[in-house]
């Protein structure tokens, strides 16, 4: 047995905003520089991506998408999110480490 969780980063109204699959595909954004490409290996359809991004976007800021298609657009992550995406990883490694001392202390009831 062990324990599990899910976290996310809500506004101040309590709609969820970027969690697990969103900082994933913010992260694949920064390697390709490209909403297309990250959709594509991250096996996602670009609308649903480009929609995510929107979404972040708009609660965030931080996102500049350029228009051009092949060759001529991109996407450029701020620094403010690059940021986010490092707070975000931080505390999912420490509540996993702290639910992993609990797990383990399930699995020595005898």
């Amino acid at each position: 047995m062990k324990f599990n969780f899910k976290i996310w980063i809500e506004d101040d109204n309590g709609n969820s905003v970027l969690g697990k699959g969103g900082v994933e595909l913010l992260k694949e954004i920064i390697n390709t520089g490209s909403i297309s490409k990250a959709a594509e290996n991250l096996n996602l359809s670009y609308k649903f991506a480009w929609e995510y991004v929107r979404k972040i976007e708009s609660e965030i800021g931080g996102i500049e998408m350029k228009k051009g298609g092949k060759n001529a657009g991109g996407t450029v992550v701020s620094d403010k999110v690059q940021q986010l995406l490092k707070i975000y990883e931080e505390a999912m490694n420490e509540v996993s480490a702290v639910l992993e001392k609990y797990s383990k202390k399930l699995n020595d009831i005898k």
